[in-house]
């Protein structure tokens, strides 16, 4: 008797067995293949890749790798694509996924909002539930906001330099009664078994329902399609133990696939700067820099860079010269890049906003015409901290850095004038980073052996760990698409 493995992948349920297996559980197959039918493949690899019509089918250059001659042939008959230079292949689901690194079910879900075609899953309804209690959220924290009554937040903002037109513009609010939000919560409609505490808005202790967020400035962050997903919060105590807080990872946010600013983001000769703050991008905003988004942290991520590779060309990457803006650039280095040129600035003191309140702006604007390519202002880095800091201890970290740089030329470079910087022979920091290479190589590869071997032992004996396992079990492997074709080989074979 044939049997489904349990809740393997988020969205299924007890429900979900013994229907058919789709590619994805919990997203019916008629769903997936509307979506794929309602596509225009054409129109959507477009969007991101010059294509030329060639006879029936349209060619362009592969944004998968560093394709000198158009390999991409799209198919709008099939609505398909192909690569006949690195064999990428698929629909454009899976264009979609590899292009802006999304999860199958996120990918189909954006497709579907284009098309405008429901979503009747479980996870969606609760999805639309959570979006539709975080907009009405941000409306009522901007009501709070200028209401009056909290006049400790508006003289904050106005200290900050921070207009009421920018207020506006990026719906800043002030969360400073709980009460008041899950009035107006409820007032939308939303039922008190509804009000939702796994996003992060609300939470629910001893003393009652709060919020995390009561007497913060509060930022709306949105995703590329300016939903509101999340939110920052900037406390306006100077006795708060966290100056800043945002909302957890959940179904709704992830840190990581974030800019703030990027709703209001007006790009200029096709460049996009990134900064580190909230404050950051509104300063710059208002001096004229609307081609500004910030991270929601100090480190970027590959989501995020995904994100930019689709907006502009160029990159400035631009942070703070304490320590820490210092090691957030060096970071920065094992983000892969296939189609953006980054450069970055390290300000010799204070963050962007400082600088341009105090009246710097052009200093501001020479130090970003004098950005230097991400590996060279690596290395400058590196050659400044030799003044304070032992070659050992410097020789480590590039080795650790060099490491984990995606790309094993690219490695190669950095260890090269890295040396160069330390006055040491390229060959000995090139050896360090290869053999480190290599072994993560072989780890990695041991991982993947590993994977497919259990999931061939669960094809063979169903029985072999009990279906509540198995959820833990899927969290074992690595988040990619091998991860979704195994997954997928054992939904159909159980």
């Amino acid at each position: 008797m044939k049997r489904i493995f349990g809740p393997i992948i988020n969205g299924t349920d007890r429900k979900a067995r013994g229907k058919k297996a789709g590619i994805m559980p919990g997203i019916p197959q008629e769903t997936i293949d509307r979506v794929v039918n309602s596509t225009n493949i054409v129109e959507l690899i477009g969007s991101f890749v010059a294509l030329k019509k060639i006879g029936q089918n349209f060619q362009g250059l592969c944004p998968f790798h560093d394709d000198k001659t158009p390999s991409l042939s799209v198919s709008p008959e099939k609505k398909i694509f192909r690569c006949f230079g690195c064999g990428a292949s698929g629909n454009a689901i899976t264009f979609l996924r590899r292009h802006k690194n999304l999860p199958f079910p996120e990918a189909v879900r954006f497709l579907a909002g284009k098309a405008r075609i429901p979503m009747d899953t479980e996870e969606d309804k609760n999805r639309e539930l959570f979006l539709f209690c975080l907009v009405k959220a941000q409306v009522e924290f901007a009501a709070q906001l200028r209401s009056g009554a909290y006049r400790s937040a508006v003289n904050y903002l106005t200290e900050r330099g921070i207009n009421q037109g920018t207020q506006e513009e990026f719906a800043l609010g002030y969360a400073g009664s709980v009460k008041d939000l899950i009035a107006a919560l409820k007032k939308s409609g939303i039922k008190d078994k509804e009000i939702p505490l796994g996003v992060g808005l609300l939470k629910e202790k001893e003393q009652g329902i709060t919020c995390p967020f009561m007497g913060r400035i509060i930022f709306p962050l949105t995703n590329e399609r300016g939903a509101t997903v999340g939110f920052g919060g900037r406390a306006i105590d100077s006795s708060s133990q966290a100056k800043y807080i945002n909302s957890p990872d959940s179904v709704t946010f992830a840190k990581r696939k974030v800019l703030f600013g990027l709703k209001q983001l007006r790009i200029s000769n096709d460049t996009v700067f990134v900064v580190e703050g909230y404050f950051d991008v509104l300063t710059l905003h208002e001096a004229g820099f609307k081609n500004t988004v910030g991270l929601l942290g100090t480190e970027i991520s590959a989501e995020q860079t995904r994100i930019l590779e689709t907006l502009a060309r160029s990159v400035i990457l631009i942070f703070d010269g304490d320590p820490g803006g210092q090691a957030a650039l060096l970071k920065c280095l094992k983000v892969q890049r296939r189609n953006l040129t980054v450069k970055a600035v390290v300000l010799p003191e204070g963050d962007p906003d400082e600088i341009v309140r105090s009246g710097k702006t052009a200093e501001f604007e020479a130090l970003i015409e004098k950005a230097k390519p991400l590996r060279e202002a690596a290395v400058e880095i590196i050659n400044q901290r030799k003044r304070k800091e032992s070659i050992e201890h410097l020789t480590e970290e590039v080795a650790r850095i060099g490491t984990e740089i995606p790309d094993a030329l690219e490695a190669s470079l950095f260890a090269q004038e890295a040396a160069e910087a330390l006055s040491l022979p390229a060959w000995v920091l090139q050896e360090k980073i290869l053999g480190r290479r290599e072994k993560k190589e072989r780890i990695v590869e041991r991982k993947r052996q590993l994977e497919r071997f259990l999931v061939n032992e669960l094809i063979i004996k169903p029985d072999l760990f009990p279906p509540e396992k198995l959820e833990s079990i899927k969290d074992l492997f690595d988040d990619n698409d091998q991860k979704q074709i195994l997954l997928h080989q054992v939904l159909k074979h159980a």
